[in-house]
Formats: structure tokens, C-alpha cells, sequence
């Protein structure tokens, strides 16, 4: 079976699966050999390529070819490039709250008949955007599901989902790449070798990651900028020049912790022996290296994973992040 990286418009860049982990291999076994419950729910961090997966397989439902997916047929480029009218998607580009008459919507458009002779699939991303009220909207598909219909429910924080939902899906747990996968599909994507390099320790196994700082070198260098003033601050009037500026920037919020929380893993790594130091160019990160102890390095952590947590709870942002700031300061001070 064939196994790609895309995103919606694209046609895919085949990687394999099967070589991702116990979750990935799982799910396209039974696509492939059609023994598949209603409803799963992939969990896993932002950018590790829950919707490019969803879509991949909804393709070898569809996929004219013996090779399922073969990603060149008409069928599979109605998958991957949004096209298929058996296959709806609800997505939060913005990261904005999907309302119910969203879902009220695609509850009436999966009760009809399919266009094809497949399955009708329904893909959510994030899932945890749903308001609670779409949420226990869908609960009465989920409870009694149409014939031939397929649920894929895609989040960043499975713990902030209704249980009622959690516990009528198959959870599949999707976890980071290793460099190798990620490497082979930067090449078969076209990007030059030595920026695959430098990009890899940045992307921690998360392929969204990688593919974002590949093809958004001016905001990438921004953000890297940003990530580099936050390890590096020192004192309140940092915080709150920082904080100021991040909390103008609630769309790159996202992104942003993504970012720190990358660098503050890469660190760990190199403390812990794991990464060699010489592959850490960044020098902010070199800093914390050097100085920070392990214990702050995995607290550190914990504070961003927090943060984040805090931001899809709609806790006050500015306070999340001057709590996060401070975190770090606090830290230093030790040095």
C-alpha cells in the first residue's frame, strides 16, 4: 500500500507508513483489509500529519487502482485535492471555534445517499474546536451511525474532548516521524539537502513543522527571531515587550509555542546526551545547553505544554503567556 504527505489542494509525496509507528500501521491495515469501526479518533500534536493521514486513507477507499492509495488516479486526486463529494471536511484554519450548524450540516449531508459506490467519510480537524453543543450534536451520530459512514476526528488535546466522544471512537495515537521518514519526504518534495539538514533537529518528528520552516523561510526566520528574544529574556521589561507582541498575534500563537517548545526539546536532548551538541547551531539554545539544569529544562517543558492547554481552555492569553515568560526569566536567574 502506498502512503503520502499532502495537504488540502496537494497531490501527494509518498512516504511509508507502516514504518511510522503501532498507530499508523494499525489504521492502514484495516482501511486496507475494510475491517474499520465507525469512528476514530486520531490524537496527536498539531503538525504531525493527522489530516494528510485521514486523507490518505479516505483515498484507499476510493482509489481506482490495485496499489490503494496510487495517488494518481482521478479518484484519489478528488481525495487530496477536496474535490471528492463523498468525503466531507470540517476544518478551523483560522482557529476558530466550529459552530454547530457545521455539523448539523454534515448530519444531514451524510444521511443522503453516497454519490459513488463508497462510503461516505466525515474528517474534523481540530476536533476539540467543536463547541460543546457540536459536539453532543455529532454524539447521536457517533451513538447510531449511519450505513457506510466513516468518521475520522482528528485533535491536538484528546483530553479536552467530551468522554462521551472519546469512548465511541477507536483512538489512534499518532506520534512524531523519525528524521529518516521526515528526510525522505523533504527530498521527494524537491528541497535541497543541506536545508533538510538544518531544518530536522528544529522539527522534532513533526512533519508540519518541517514543511512549514522549508517553505516559509521569511515568517520562519521571524518566528525563530521571537522563539530567540523568549529563551533569551531576562527581565520583566522583556516579558512584557514579549508578551505584548505575542498577544497581538493570536493566529501565530499556535505556531509560536510549537516553536519554543521544539527548541526547549532540542536542548533537553543535547542535556540529557541523547543529541550531540554539535548538531545544536542555535546559540540560545546553546545557552540553555550549557547552563540550565535538567530539572529546569523538563519543567520548562511542562510550563509550555501547560500554556497550551491553558489557550484551548480560553484562559486569559496574555496571562498564560507572561506566566510562560516568567518561567523562563525565573530560570535564568539561576545561571
Amino acid at each position: 500500500m502506498s502512503n503520502g504527505v499532502s495537504g488540502a489542494g496537494m497531490l501527494p509525496v509518498f512516504a511509508e507508513y507502516a514504518k511510522l509507528g503501532m498507530g499508523y500501521a494499525l489504521m492502514a491495515e484495516q482501511v486496507h483489509t475494510r475491517h474499520m469501526v465507525h469512528a476514530y479518533l486520531f490524537a496527536g500534536p498539531k503538525g504531525v500529519g493527522k489530516a494528510t493521514f485521514a486523507r490518505y486513507l479516505a483515498a484507499a477507499l476510493f482509489c481506482d487502482s490495485e496499489n490503494k492509495p496510487c495517488g494518481t488516479c482521478a479518484a484519489c486526486q478528488r481525495v487530496f485535492t477536496s474535490n471528492e463529494p463523498d468525503v466531507t471536511e470540517i476544518l478551523s484554519p483560522d482557529d476558530k471555534v466550529i459552530p454547530i450548524d457545521r455539523i448539523r450540516e454534515a448530519i444531514a449531508t451524510i444521511a443522503q445517499h453516497s454519490f459513488g459506490n463508497g462510503p461516505r467519510v466525515v474528517i474534523i480537524e481540530p476536533f476539540e474546536k467543536l463547541t460543546p453543543a457540536a459536539q453532543n450534536c455529532l454524539l447521536k451520530s457517533l451513538e447510531e451511525p449511519p450505513a457506510d459512514v466513516l468518521f475520522f476526528l482528528l485533535s491536538h488535546e484528546a483530553s479536552s474532548l467530551l468522554g462521551t466522544i472519546a469512548s465511541r471512537c477507536s483512538i489512534i495515537k499518532l506520534t512524531p516521524w523519525p528524521d529518516e521518514i521526515i528526510r525522505q519526504a523533504m527530498r521527494k518534495m524537491g528541497f535541497e539537502a543541506n536545508r533538510i539538514e538544518a531544518t530536522l533537529p528544529r522539527a522534532s518528528g513533526n512533519i508540519g513543522q518541517a514543511i512549514a520552516a522549508l517553505q516559509n523561510t521569511g515568517s520562519e526566520s521571524e518566528l525563530q527571531s521571537l522563539i530567540g528574544q523568549a529563551l533569551s529574556a531576562r527581565g520583566d521589561a522583556d516579558v512584557v515587550t514579549l508578551s505584548t507582541k505575542l498577544k497581538d498575534d493570536r493566529d501565530g500563537a499556535e505556531r509560536a509555542l510549537t516553536s519554543l517548545e521544539q527548541s526547549i526539546h532540542q536542548a533537553l536532548l543535547a542535556k540529557t546526551g541523547i543529541l550531540p551538541n554539535a548538531s545544536v547551531e542555535d546559540p540560545h539554545i546553546r545557552e540553555w545547553i550549557d547552563h540550565a539544569s535538567i530539572t529546569d529544562l523538563s519543567e520548562l517543558l511542562q510550563t509550555v505544554f501547560d500554556t497550551r492547554k491553558w489557550r484551548q481552555s480560553q484562559v486569559n492569553w496574555q496571562a498564560s503567556i507572561d506566566r510562560l515568560l516568567m518561567k523562563i526569566v525565573e530560570a535564568k536567574t539561576k545561571w
